[in-house]
This record gives structure tokens, sequence and C-alpha cells, in this order.
């Protein structure tokens, strides 16, 4: 039998709720039997260890180096072993793993197709595969190889590429959450994923898989082969494994039923308070052709430049608060389905196409009876592209009085009124320009090597063992634009004039300081299909950029016993480490400064830039079990953690912890740690190449903003009139974006507490439950802030001397919006708390008189209490809560169970979600439905062995095709970029899949 999730202490909701209970629950646990299934042909797991099983003295799994007999740690540790890897017919490791309720969605293949910054993990980077535990963020999750620290998966970043992790090699994964900083190291803030790789294979064993959607368009072919072999007397063993996998699958919008036909957005009908959902808009931006607002009247142009009525929908222009008289506001004018115009999400990627290889050797021998070397050799790449959807110009579709391309018969719909100084706007998507998109391609190589051994009777007769490795890793990533289209170029080519025999022509001002006098410049005319020459002229291709990471790790430990207490034996662990890791930051020719390639109205800067951070640090545990065999103390032990890192950059750093566990009785343990856990910057935080971009962002000030931001505070009418900017008319403005490090960052700290207790009761066999509270407390955080976000805030803080103002440049002569910096600083308060709950239980129907075969049951829950987050360190008082919001909701968590008989396995799973919210100004006072209704996706599983060594494996995920709920964001999967990161694939938007593998095992 396949326990989805074992655990020594795990929780299953899905017992009660086959009682007819509903109840929350969460995460947990952490015991494994000493030795797996005996091959890879094992058709069933081997069972959970009883607790006769733990009082023998057997080695179970502990998030700790300490090897523990008996008693495991207080660190709450969820397992997820290889046959459920193998059962679940996921493609990528991720993707199972990201199920698990303490985290929350992050990178993946549904996930990253947003605009790339090129500088954080939070946007772009297409094809990685990241874990974000708590939902702290992916640099505050530690994923380890081994126990080991493994290279991160995009250079700049401390990420780890799960996707680059042999996930036919994994023996299990061990998810260590309350913190571990003091065991692991500084980015394990929120806890470790740490993937246990098997070891001494023998045998072979190949798995083919073919995955695709019902809607037949994501067709995924993998293959992958594990060999290995013992040889020199049982002393040596080589281990090869490989995996390619494609997916090619394009689905874009326009390709699933919530995202084909217009979105669902907030409308507030006049002379009310209450916002509700007005569903099925399509904007008139969303046109292949200009369309215009003359005399309180929509036009559209055909393709000879003539002017029409649009085709709207059924219900007409839908209902807005928009002043129709000014032509500016065009582009918030929508439709509904029916009309000419698109929607929100056509032309844009749902799923990013992916191609993977990867290979990894281990060679060990056992060079004595207590002495064992070992190299590893991994070698990866990844290629993927991310595509940006049509080319649409955000505020600057203006023309100006006197340009050739307004035509009479405009004017004439114009009252026969001239346009001012607010010109004539228009919007338009351009299909002739096609989609803008960024070519990626990355390869990882990392090789560890080391020695490991026994010490028996080291120290006054108790027994220690060490390891000590060295690894050196390197992850090169190549990026190149394709088929962008310069905003500089754009805006010149708009600015026509009527030049010799009035032939139209750019605008050209005798002030050589000025960038309209380009001698190539064609002038454009956004009333008729785009001509070849004017598209040249516009779009480019840029060379690659080749952005380079380099790690170098020596590390060591050795653990034992010291002397024995009445409760057994004290343990410790003392190791050190040394870590080297160095950027190297490409730039692109075109939009390098200092390269004679440089194209300066592509209106992109890069430079390139290295940096170094260099860390030592020295560690120790210990473990301490007091007592044993006491009335009302059954087991009473303490452990302890601490971590003291010198960093080049950031000085010292200590982390501790501390542990107690309480057994009264033998079927009760009760478990509770405390902590102090430490990031220090890493190494793309600080070093970050200075760059500068243009990018469309809205004054908080202006004429529509300032009335109804929905987010906007007290103070922010007082700062907008104190500011008092000239120009209030126009709702975009094209702004620099200056993105760079910040050397001056500060460490950031973290309280942690976890409370919990772990039931398996001697008189039900085999049944596991915990409960385990935890709450993180973090100070100084390190954040990178979304430029719109910087200048909202800045205006709506209690005064204008804050830390989002320091970043916002205006204009000294008008206060118009001029740049915006973007880096990292740190902000005041992060805090989150919660309770996770799991329950673990198999039998065999045979002990019932049920027939053969035996039913395993786990369910893992997290009940989320609070997720708050000071983003003003001058304002501490003011708190942004994101509890409710998408990827943060209230309850979540899985529940499966399965069966299995002879050569037959089958499993069913439930992914629920409880209702959540857009963002974190969405009040029920105010908005209705305040929230999505709860979610629930069934996942079914079985596998049958046709022949000793050969199974046959199918199943499904999101069995009913399970749509997104119809509510503003969550119908593309819970798409909001805020002060929390990308939260797509929180709702299921490509519905049902299946898979399909064979697998031989020999």
């Amino acid at each position: 039998m396949s326990h989805d999730f074992k655990t020594s202490g795990g929780v299953s909701m899905l017992a009660l709720v086959l009682a007819g209970i509903n109840v929350s629950a969460a995460s947990a646990q952490e015991r494994f039997p000493a030795e797996g299934p005996a091959s890879a042909s094992a058709a069933q797991d081997v069972p959970e260890p009883s607790n006769e099983d733990e009082e023998s003295g057997g080695i179970v799994v502990t998030g700790t180096r300490i090897r523990h007999k008996g008693a495991a740690s207080a660190t709450p540790t969820t397992v997820i072993t290889s046959e459920t890897i193998s059962k679940s017919g996921t493609r990528q490791i991720a993707d199972l793993v990201n199920q698990m309720p303490a985290l929350v969605i992050s990178q993946s293949d549904q996930t990253s197709n947003a605009n790339r910054d090129k500088d954080s993990l939070d946007s772009g980077h297409p094809g990685l595969n990241l874990l974000d535990l708590r939902g702290l963020g992916s640099k505050r999750t530690l994923v380890l190889v081994n126990g080991r620290r493994h290279v991160p998966g995009a250079p700049g970043t401390s990420g780890v590429d799960i996707s680059t992790i042999p996930s036919g090699l994994v023996e299990r994964v061990e998810i260590i959450t309350g913190g571990a900083s003091a065991q692991y190291g500084a980015d394990a803030v929120a806890g470790v994923a740490n993937f246990i790789m098997k070891k001494d294979y023998q045998g072979l064993d190949a798995k083919l898989s073919y995955t695709n959607s019902t809607y037949g368009d994501m067709p995924g072919y993998d293959g992958e082969i594990l060999w290995g072999k013992n040889f020199a007397d049982g002393k040596a063993n080589v281990t090869l494994f490989a995996y390619y996998g494609q997916s090619n699958g394009i689905v874009g919008g326009q390709d699933r039923p919530s995202t084909a036909y217009g979105n669902p957005w907030w409308y507030r009908p006049a002379g009310t308070t209450m916002n509700t959902i007005l569903d099925d808009r399509h904007s008139f931006s969303y046109s292949p052709r200009a369309v215009v607002l003359l005399g309180s009247k929509p036009y559209v142009f055909n393709d000879d430049g003539t002017m029409r009525a649009p085709r709207l929908g059924s219900a007409g222009i839908l209902p807005n608060t928009l002043d129709l008289t000014k032509n500016s506001v065009v582009g918030q004018l929508e439709t509904n389905s029916g009309s000419e115009f698109g929607g929100r999400y056509d032309n844009w990627l749902l799923s990013v196409p992916n191609d993977r290889f990867i290979t990894h050797g281990t060679f060990a021998y056992q060079l004595s009876d207590n002495v064992r070397y070992f190299i590893e050799a991994d070698y990866a790449t990844n290629k993927s592209h991310g595509e940006y959807g049509l080319w649409y110009e955000g505020g600057g579709n203006k023309l100006w009085d006197g340009n050739p391309f307004i035509t009479p018969e405009i004017i004439a719909a114009n009252g026969g009124q001239p346009f001012g100084a607010d010109g004539l706007t228009f919007v338009r998507q351009f299909p002739e320009f096609g989609k803008s998109r960024s070519d990626y391609r990355r390869e990882m190589y990392q090789v560890v090597t080391g020695f490991e051994g026994e010490l028996p009777g080291f120290f006054r007769g108790h027994d220690w063992s060490w390891a000590a490795h060295f690894s050196y890793g390197k992850t090169k990533e190549t990026i190149r634009d394709r088929n962008n289209t310069s905003n500089d170029r754009y805006l010149r080519a708009l600015d026509a004039v009527s030049g010799p025999g009035g032939t139209p022509i750019c605008w050209v001002n005798s002030d050589a300081d000025t960038s309209n006098d380009d001698p190539n410049c064609v002038a454009l005319n956004p009333f008729k299909p785009i001509p070849q020459n004017v598209i040249d002229y516009l779009q480019y291709d840029s060379s690659e950029s080749s952005t380079s990471l380099e790690q170098y790790v020596v590390s060591g430990y050795a653990t034992g016993g010291l002397f024995n207490l009445p409760g057994g034996e004290v343990q410790v662990v003392l190791g050190g480490e040394f870590r080297s890791e160095s950027n190297d930051i490409g730039a692109r020719a075109e939009y390098d400064p200092n390269n004679p390639a440089f194209v300066p109205d592509y209106g992109v800067i890069e430079n390139p830039l290295k940096g170094r951070i260099d860390v030592s640090e020295i560690f120790g545990e210990l473990s301490v079990p007091l007592l044993k065999d006491l009335p009302l103390i059954h087991r009473l032990s303490l452990e302890s953690a601490i971590r003291v890192a010198d960093y080049s950059t950031a000085g010292t750093t200590t982390a501790e912890k501390y542990g107690v566990q309480w057994a009264p009785v033998k079927d009760l343990r009760f478990r509770a740690t405390y902590g102090k856990a430490v990031r220090a910057p890493n190494i793309s935080e600080v070093f970050t190449a200075s760059s500068v971009s243009g990018q469309w962002l809205s004054d908080p000030c202006n004429y529509y903003n300032l009335p109804n931001r929905p987010d906007r505070t007290e103070f922010t009418a007082a700062n907008c009139a104190a500011v008092m900017p000239a120009n209030k008319n126009d709702f975009w403005l094209w702004l620099d974006v200056i993105k760079q490090g910040n050397p001056e960052l500060k460490v950031e700290t973290a309280r942690t507490l976890t409370l919990g207790l772990v039931f398996q009761p001697s008189f039900v066999k085999n049944f596991t439950a915990t409960v385990d509270y935890y709450k993180i407390n973090m100070r100084d955080v390190i954040s990178s802030v979304e430029p719109q976000t910087i200048i909202n805030k800045c205006m709506d803080g209690a005064t204008l001397d804050n830390a989002y103002c320091a970043l916002v440049v205006r204009d000294p002569a008008t206060n118009n919006l001029v740049s915006v910096l973007k880096q990292n600083i740190n902000l005041s308060r992060r805090r989150t708390s919660g309770v996770d709950f799991e329950v673990d239980y198999w039998f065999d129907l045979a002990d019932l008189d049920l027939g053969g075969g035996r039913i395993g049951i786990n369910s893992v829950f997290t009940r989320l209490i609070e997720n708050k987050y000071t983003p003003d360190p001058d304002n501490p008082d003011t708190v942004t809560d994101t509890f409710g919001v998408f990827g943060f909701p209230e309850l979540k968590g899985r529940a499966s169970i399965n069966y299995s008989k002879d050569k037959l396995w089958v499993g069913w799973t439930a992914r629920y979600f409880a209702g959540m919210r857009q963002t974190t100004t969405i009040k029920p006072e105010t908005y209705s439905p305040y929230r999505t209704p709860s979610v629930t996706y069934h996942d079914l599983n079985a596998s049958y062995r046709l022949r000793p060594n050969l199974t046959l494996g199918a199943g499904f995920s999101n069995l009913f095709n399970k749509q997104p709920p119809r509510y503003p964001g969550a119908e593309a999967g819970g798409a909001y970029f805020g002060d929390e990161g990308w939260q797509a694939g929180v709702y299921d938007v490509m519905g049902r899949t299946g898979f399909l593998y064979l697998r031989f095992t020999h």
C-alpha cells in the first residue's frame, strides 16, 4: 500500500470527513521506516512503523542531523514517499510538493508567463519550478538534496529549481516546517524541503509517460531511466539516472472556458456604495482597429481609415461612471460578448512550454568498515519562453492638432473643434506586430564529493558518525528578447506633421537635444493597417545576454553521544561550513550603454555586474533525553541548535532554536519549539546591476485615482494637495523605472514558535494524528515593492517623509512623476500564524472480514490565523492584512484514500481551498460577493502490475474539469500581482489533464 504522505504524526481529516464531520486540518509529521521498499518494483510501500517499532530504537526521520533513536525531533516534518511520487503522474515533482498546504503557489509552468523582471523571482523566469513555504517567498525556503545545499536555479537568485532534481531518484521528500535556520542555514526562515536520494541503488527502473489535457492541447512526453549496480564485493556502487521531458503545447487565453470570453470585474452602480461583479467584459482597448471617443460617441476605424459605429455586444456599452465628454477615457469603455472587441486574456499564455534534460551519476566506495567515499555529478538543461500578448501601448496613444492623420471626418465628429492640450486619444492593439517573447536557456552543473564514516565508541564508549563534503555548482542563464517594440520610436512615429507635398513625416525639432530628430523615423498612421516599413522601424530582436552564478561549499559535521541520562543518550552535532557565491550578470549588447551596439531608443539600459558573497558558519545541535518510563513522564526531552555565521556583506549573525517534548503516556506526545531565525540579504538583493526601463504607471493624484482608487487612505488627499501635480488629466505616464541592488540592506530576523501534539493510540493500530500551531514574526523584512505600489504608498503615508517617497522622483518645476527606483528595502514587520493538522491511517480489510486488500487514508490541512505585514518601517501601526487573499485562504488541504490488493492500486485525492478575495482592499461592507466560493478538485490515479516487473499507470487531475470561479482575477487562476508576488495558479485553469505511464523494473 502507498501512504500518500507518510509521516511520524500525520493528520487525516479524511478519516473525519468519511465519518461525516466537516473539520479543518493541516500539515504535519515525521516518522518513516529505516528502510524503504525492498526494491524499485515493490508493489506496496512499507507500512508505517508502529509504536512498538519506535520503542525498538529504529532510526526515524527527524528534521535534524542527530540520528535519533526512538522519540523523534520536536520539529514538525512531513514526508512524501517515492511511491507517492511515482504514482502521482505529475510531470514535475514540484507540482506534487506544492499540494502540501504549508506551501503556497510560486513559480511553475502555469505561473511564470509574467513580464520578466530579471532581478526578481516574483515575475518572469519561465520554466522555473520553485517552493514557497508559508508564503514567505522562495528565498526563505531552503531546498536541500541529501541534506546538502543545491545550486540555485537561476543566477542572482536563491531559489532552487525543483525541476532539475531527478524525481525518479528521490527516495522521499522531508518538508520541515517551523523554521530550521539554526540547523541548516539562513534561507530556512520558513522551513526546509530536503530531497533524499536513493542510496546504493541496485537494479533498473525505466518509465515512459504521456500527459495531455482533455482539450488535447498540452501533450507532454517524458522518459527516464535509473540504473544502479553494486560491485567489488558490495563495497562499491554506481548509480546513473537520465531524464528527458518535453511539453510544447501552447495554451492561450482563448483556449479555456474561464478565459475565452470576457472577464468579470467590479462595478458600482451609480448612487450606491456596494461593488458587485459585472461579468463578460470586453474592453475597447482589445481591438485590432483603432477606437476613439468623439462627442460622447465611440467610433471604430475601417481599414481604409474611415470611421463607423462599433459592433457592440448585446448589452451595448457596459455601465460605468466615466465622463464620456473626455475622449481620453475611451480605453476604459467596455461591452460584452458578441462584439468585435477582445477579452482580457486573449493572446496570453496560460502555460509556458518547456524542454528539460537531467542526468545524474553517483559513485560510492566503502574504503573500510567505517569510511565511505562518494561523488555525485548533476547536469541539467532547461529551455522555455514567455509570450506577452499583442503589443498595447498603455497611455501614449495620442495625436496632436496638426497631425495629418487627423482627418476632416474626425474633426467633424468632434463638433468641428480642435483637440487642444488634451490631444486625440485612441486605443488599439497591433496584431501586425505579433507577440513579444523572451527565450530562456539554462544549464546547471553540480559536483559533490566527500567522505562519511562511523566512529564506534569514539567518546567514552558512545558511537559517533561524521560527514564532510565539497560541492561546486554553476547555473548559466541565456536570455534573448524577440519581437520587441520600441516605445520611444512608437511615440516618435505617432508625432507626425505634413512634409513636402503634404507627405506625412515625423516631426523634427531643430533642438539637437531632443529625441525627435531621427532620420530613420517613419510616420505611423494608427487608423489604418500598419505597413511593413513602419513595423521594421519599430520592432527589434535583442542579442543574447549570459548571466551565471557559481557556488562553492565546504561543509562537515560530526554527531554522536556524550553521556547517558535517565531518559537516554545525550547526543550532539558539531559542524562548520564555508560557502562562496559569485554572480556574473551579463547585459544584452543593445541595452548596454558601454557597448558599441547600444541603442538608446530601445528604452532599456542594462549594466553588467559582478558580485560575490562569502559566508563562514559554525553550528551545533544538542538532544537531551531527560526522563522516561515514569508516571506521567513516558518521555521528556530537550533539544537546541545554534548557528553563527559571518557574512562578507552583512557581518555576523546568530540563529538559535530550542525544543521540548513531553509524552505523559505512550500514546500522546506534546512538542514545542522556539527559535530565532536570521536571513542575510542574498547575492541578488545586494548585487543587482543597475538597469533602466520604461513603464506606464499611474499617478495616485490624477483626476480618476484620487476619488476612485479603492486602496487610498485618509492621508492621500492631503498629500496630493501638498504635491499638486500640474498634469491631473493623463491617467498613464511613461516613467523611468530604475532597478538596482542595495548594499545598505540589513539582516532580517524572525521569531518562530511551534506548539503541537502527536497522538498514536495503542488501541488503534497504524493511526497517527498531529496538530501543530505555528507563528512566525519577522522584522526588517527584505522586500522588493512594485513601482506602482511604491508611488501609491508614497502618497498614502501619514506624511510624505516616508520610505517610499524616497524612491520616487518628481519634476521640481511641475511635481509630475519622472522616475521610480525599485530596489530591495528593509520593511518593518511580517507575521503569519496558523494550525496544521494531519491524520494518517491504514488497515487491512481482512482484519474486518471485508475480503482482501488494504486501505490507506491521509489528510493534511492548514488553518491560517493571520498573515500580516507592515510595509512602512516609519509607520509601524499601518498594517496590511492578506488573510484570505489569493494564495492565502483561511483553510486549504488535501485528503486522500487509496486501495491496494495484489497487482492493483487505486488512489483518490481531494484538494480543497476555502474562498479567497482578490486584494486586501476587498471588504464585505463594500463588495458583494466578498470572496470566491470554496473549491475542491478531485484527482484519480491507478496502477496495475501487468507482469512482476511491468506496471501500467493512468489517472486524471481535476477529474471533473472544475472551472475557476467567475470572480475578478480568479478566472485566470487567481492572477494578482501585488506585494505578495504573483499568485496565479491558485485555481486550476488548465482543466482536466490525464496521464499514462509504463514502468519497467528489473
